[in-house]
């Protein structure tokens, strides 16, 4: 890897050798990464420099020698320095080479243009024959269909080669713009080393992380879900990681070097103005600190190990090849739960009947960060949507609508005569609401509706309802129905309201 390395600074003062890092670990958060390195100090040396990536915080920098009782750090000093040249010379070449194909294949196609234009101008020619017609005829077909085919390759040809001079131009910029100086370290020892000595150290960069990935596939006629974690890891570092053991965080780690300072507090007389200026500052001025603070506190078996701490787990993936500016999928776990499913429908709202599943997840809870899942049921691609798992308990996913429930719909709205005596108006409804099975198993479903209220004493309301009866569940009217496979349900409901003729009244459906 060449992303890190470590070297001795010739010195007319001081005994130095070359030195080269060996990369052993990647740390990687969901924006961010800690990298660790070792390398052997020789004999006799007494100050090395360390040379850390564009990417890197050098203030997260953390050194260790190791079984070196006698030996100390006794200082460091920190530059901004250019990259290597000899770091993109491979990619200056490469670009080289990449212009010069490009330009032979311009000039191949400009030859084929020429000739294509050659054998349009022979039709002008005067033949003697009809037979002298046909063949050359034949022949400027021939030629011309030759030269379009090998135009066409020669484009395509072109296209991809300059697809990768794009890229190579993408990675030369990465490597020498302004904003991609590395960091020069340099550590001095309180002695000259008596053997040879190992330094490990670590340091955390920027430009990489990684994010949750999920697939849910419900299988109802099962009562399971299979569940996988994919971790989508990307690193645009500009170095390839070729050979790290890569450990990923579920979660970023707290790193702050001092505490945080005590303000004085004062209780003071204050104007209601400048109270109300205050109070409009310091609710502009939250969520911003409060986004600091949360930010700053925030494949084949076997799967990789987990190991549960306090603020987040970490999981061992063990040795990758991660190549800089591309999409790599490590698959976490997977597994079954056994779910309840049930069916829910708002036929009033909607004719669509959605997939529910209710999990209690007590004796297999794993907790699962944010991310992207693809919902599917019974192996069928449904939708995308954001997921997470926090609880154990309780825990209920929706699976979109399943048109293999029909819902149908019937609606008498009434307008009732005037009393004469009582003078009162009346309103009624009545619905008529179908549910049809056509699946092969049965299905638990969940039917739900707004109840109406009363705004006033005046106005009186009845239930207009038939078995099945629901069960009100406070703003809300239940029915919770088995239908079997290839079967039918029906219910009946409504309301009949009466309200004084002189009172303007909102019925609100």
């Amino acid at each position: 890897m060449k992303y890190l390395f470590l070297v001795f600074l010739l010195s007319f003062s001081l005994l130095q050798s070359n030195v080269f890092a060996k990369p052993t670990a990647v740390v990687l958060y969901p924006a961010g990464a800690t990298v660790s390195e070792q390398a052997i100090i020789p004999k006799g040396t007494s100050s090395a420099t360390l040379l850390l990536p564009y990417v890197a915080i050098p203030e997260s920098l953390k050194l260790t020698l190791l079984q070196a009782p006698e030996q100390k750090i006794s200082g460091i000093e920190l530059t901004s320095v250019l990259p290597d040249a000899s770091d993109f010379k491979e990619l200056e070449a490469l670009i080289s080479r990449l212009e010069r194909e490009i330009r032979e294949i311009d000039d191949q196609i400009q030859s084929r243009t020429l000739a294509l234009d050659y054998w349009k101008n022979q039709q002008d020619l005067p033949v003697k024959t009809l037979a002298d017609a046909r063949e050359m005829g034949s022949i400027i077909r021939d030629e011309s269909i030759t030269l379009l085919q090998e135009s066409t390759l020669l484009r395509q040809q072109k296209t991809e080669l300059q697809r990768q001079l794009d890229e190579a131009h993408k990675q030369l910029q990465q490597k020498t713009g302004d904003n991609q100086r590395n960091w020069q370290v340099k550590v001095r020892l309180s002695q000259s080393t008596t053997a040879d000595l190992e330094l490990s150290y670590s340091y955390r960069i920027r430009r990489a992380g990684w994010q949750s990935s999920y697939s849910l596939n419900a299988s109802p006629g099962q009562k399971k879900i299979h569940w996988s974690w994919t971790a989508k890891i990307t690193q645009q570092t500009g170095i390839d990681w070729t050979g790290v053991n890569l450990t990923i965080a579920t979660a970023e780690p707290i790193f702050t070097l001092t505490p945080p300072q005590i303000r004085i507090w004062n209780i003071h007389e204050q104007q209601i103005l400048r109270a109300r200026n205050a109070m409009k500052t310091l609710s502009m001025a939250m969520p911003q600190e409060m986004a600091m603070d949360v930010a700053s506190e925030m494949a084949a078996p076997p799967m990789p190990e987990r190991v549960a701490g306090q603020l987040f787990d970490s999981y061992d993936l063990g040795q990758v090849n991660i190549a800089s500016g591309q999409e790599s999928r490590i698959k976490i776990r997977e597994g079954f739960w056994n779910a309840d499913f049930t069916y829910l429908a708002r036929p009033l709202l909607s004719e669509q009947v959605f997939l529910q599943a209710n999990l209690d997840l007590s004796d297999n809870f794993l907790p699962l960060p944010t991310g992207t899942a693809s919902i599917q049921v019974d192996g069928v691609h449904v939708g995308q949507r954001n997921f997470s798992l926090y609880e154990k308990k309780d825990v209920s996913i929706s699976f979109g609508s399943d048109p293999g429930i029909a819902v149908d719909v019937k609606t008498d709205h009434v307008a009732g005569e005037k009393g004469l005596l009582a003078r009162k108006e009346t309103y009624s409804w009545n619905w008529e609401v179908s549910f049809a099975n056509h699946k092969s198993f049965a299905i638990d479903l969940k039917v739900e509706d707004s109840y109406p209220h009363s705004g006033h004493e005046k106005i009186e309301l009845k239930e207009l309802f038939t078995p099945p009866l629901p069960v009100r569940e406070k703003d809300q009217l239940v029915w919770t129905l088995t239908i079997p496979p290839q079967g039918e349900q029906q219910i009946n409901y409504g309301y009949q309201v009466t309200y004084p003729e002189d009172m303007p009244v909102s019925l609100g459906r």
